[in-house]
This record gives C-alpha cells, sequence and structure tokens, in this order.
C-alpha cells in the first residue's frame, strides 16, 4: 500500500495552489470548493538515479514515489457534518502537511479578516481534537457493557479510551500524547486524526520579507512546542517554478541562491517524516529509485519489486551508490576493492544500496 502525505489547512490559506504546484498539474477547476480530494502521486528528487542511468545506459528511469492528497479547506461556519465528511477523505494519511496562511491577498481576503497563523493552526488542531473525541467516546459506548462483563482486553482498552477523552476535552491533540507500547497494541484498529504527525508550512508573501519572517516565527514556535518541523514556502514563487522547464528553473533558484525548491523540501522532510528511504536497482532496462520503511529487511524490500522475490528469497548481492562514485562509477573496482557483498534473510537496506535480488519460486 502506497504511503500518503495529506495537505491539510483552513480555507483560503493557498493549499490547493500549492498541492498543483507541487504536483505541476496546473489549476483544473477543482479547488477549494471541491467536495473530492485531489490526489497524486509525486516523484523524489533524487540525482542519484540519472547519474546511475547514465553509466548503466538505461532505457528508463523511475524515481521513488510518495502519494499525496489535497482536501478542500476547512472554513468556519461549516456544519459538523461537512467537517466530518473532509477529515474522512484523509482518515488514510500517514502524515499531515498542515498549510498556514502567512500572506496578504486582497482580492482573497483571509476569512477572519486578519492574519494569525496560530490562531489558524489551533482552529485545525481544534477540529482534528473533535473528531478524535467523537471516535474514543464512541468506541467508550461500545466497549463499557463488555468491560463490565470482566474482559480483561476489554477493561484495558476502556481504561486508555477514559485517557484518551480527558486528554482530548483538554483540547490537545494525540500526537502529543505518550503512548506506551501495550497501549498502541491496543488500538490498532482506531483511526485517529490528530494522532498523526505533522509538517506546518508558512505559506508566506515574498514580497514582504519583513513581516513574512515575524509570521514565520510563530508557525516555527508552535512546530517547535510539538516537537516537530517548520517549513517555510513562497506559494507565488512555487506556482512559477512549476511553470517553467528544469533548466529554466535552475537558473531560477539559483538567482535566489537556492538549490532546490521549497516544494522540493516539503517533499523531502515529509518523506524523512515518514521514516522512509530509498533503495536502489540500476540497469540497461531501467534504473529505479525503491520506497521503504527505515529497517526494512531485504526479503521485504524485494517484495516491493515483486511479491515472488519475498516468497522466494535466496541473496541480495549489493554495493552501495557512494561506494561506487568513490571507485570512479565502475562496477568492476567496486568489487575489486570488496566492497561488494552479499546478503541474507536477515540484512536491513541501507539508504542508497544499490541491489540485486537472486529468488527462486
Amino acid at each position: 500500500m502506497a504511503l500518503l502525505a495529506g495537505i491539510i489547512g483552513l480555507s483560503q490559506s493557498g493549499k490547493t495552489a500549492i498541492f498543483e504546484a507541487l504536483t505541476s498539474t496546473g489549476h483544473d477547476g477543482a479547488g477549494s470548493s471541491s467536495k473530492h480530494p485531489n490526489m497524486a502521486t509525486i516523484h523524489i528528487p533524487d540525482p542519484r538515479l540519472d547519474d546511475l542511468a547514465k553509466v548503466f545506459k538505461s532505457k528508463k528511469t523511475t524515481p521513488a514515489t510518495l502519494e499525496f492528497v489535497d482536501i478542500p479547506g476547512l472554513r468556519k461556519g461549516a456544519t459538523a457534518d461537512e467537517t466530518k465528511n473532509l477529515l474522512a477523505q484523509v482518515k488514510e494519511a500517514d502524515l499531515f502537511v498542515h498549510i498556514v496562511r502567512c500572506f496578504e491577498n486582497d482580492t482573497a481576503p483571509h476569512p477572519e479578516g486578519s492574519l494569525d497563523p496560530l490562531r489558524d493552526i489551533e482552529a485545525l488542531n481544534f477540529e482534528l481534537v473533535i473528531a478524535d473525541l467523537s471516535t474514543v467516546e464512541r468506541r467508550i459506548d461500545r466497549i463499557s457493557k463488555l468491560a463490565k462483563s470482566g474482559d480483561e482486553k476489554a477493561r484495558a482498552i476502556l481504561a486508555l479510551m477514559e485517557k484518551l477523552k480527558v486528554f482530548l476535552e483538554e483540547g490537545k491533540p494525540l500526537r502529543l500524547f505518550h503512548f506506551k507500547e501495550e497501549e498502541l497494541k491496543l488500538i490498532t484498529d482506531v483511526e485517529f486524526l490528530s494522532d498523526k504527525p505533522v509538517i506546518y508550512v508558512a505559506n508566506l508573501n515574498e514580497d514582504d520579507t519583513e513581516r513574512s519572517e515575524k509570521l514565520f516565527k510563530i508557525v516555527e514556535e508552535k512546530a517547535a512546542s510539538e516537537s516537530t518541523h517548520a517549513m517555510k514556502i513562497f506559494g507565488k514563487v512555487e506556482a512559477e517554478l512549476a511553470e517553467l522547464s528544469p533548466q529554466d528553473k535552475k537558473e531560477f533558484l539559483a538567482s535566489y541562491g537556492l538549490e532546490s525548491s521549497g516544494l522540493d523540501r516539503v517533499i523531502q522532510v515529509a518523506f524523512d517524516r515518514l521514516d522512509l528511504m530509498t533503495f536502489l536497482t540500476a540497469g540497461e532496462d531501467e534504473t529505479r529509485g525503491w520506497t521503504i520503511r527505515k529497517g526494512t529487511k531485504a526479503p521485504a524490500a524485494g517484495g516491493k519489486i515483486h511479491s515472488d522475490i519475498e516468497r522466494g528469497f535466496i541473496r541480495v548481492e549489493i554495493f552501495t551508490y557512494d561506494d561506487w562514485v568513490k571507485c570512479g562509477r565502475d562496477e568492476k573496482k567496486v568489487k575489486e576493492k570488496g566492497l561488494f557483498r552479499v546478503e541474507g534473510k536477515e540484512y536491513v537496506i541501507k539508504d542508497g544500496d544499490i541491489c540485486n535480488f537472486r529468488f527462486n519460486v
């Protein structure tokens, strides 16, 4: 199953414009007023792939990917059912990219009439908390009778739900709750929203540097209080970048003294926050990046390529991208220097491993 990053934010935060720049889809009429989420598969920028493909003379280059979903912005005055329906669309997300409005726009004024990033963050967090409180209360209603009958597991679940209820009633998202390992095992079948990791992205105005920095500082302090990331992005600049060719994009970024776009950095931070990494395969037919969780063992990594590899795994032949570069991009020299390895079922794949799986089914 693909890992999914949900782009969330209040109405008029610039969220959908950022999603469109992120995915280079352009505006298609399905903006913030749409009742349905926009989905896209994002390529993870990785210069190692082009390097490998050139040397291996690959016919095709395929980068690792991450799925993004953009739901319509939450708005003040929405009914409880409208909010519930919108939030239900991101229940499957593994992480939230929370776009926070930090820009003025006379043609699209802030619905509250003023910029206040902390107020906006807390308003959206409140909706997530309320949704989870409803989930907890329903679970308490369902489990109470069984717990009273003496069922030990039911009693443990009920005790946990009552703790979560108190926590949520204090307005705190569950990502700040310190779950014990045994507690996490009790809620594997419960879908919460406020427990998902989050990245706060301040959508700034590039023409008002001084004020933008002050507003970003507010977002940064909020993120620090939750031990998470805050990033800045200039939405209008990113929209312009999305229209440029790769070469023009490089020149545009260089004029700002940047190596990568804000959106590329959002993608990379989301990738890191989801505890993901990339292993590589290279050959004449295709050079490709494969997305896996850090800590994945060789058979399961091979299973990303094809289920037969995991079922019939024998071994994996590996050398690292860094070693390959140090050896002049020459696989023969990698072997001569003893940097080519054969690993078994217990080997944990590392970022940048170039893998050739051997299997038999």
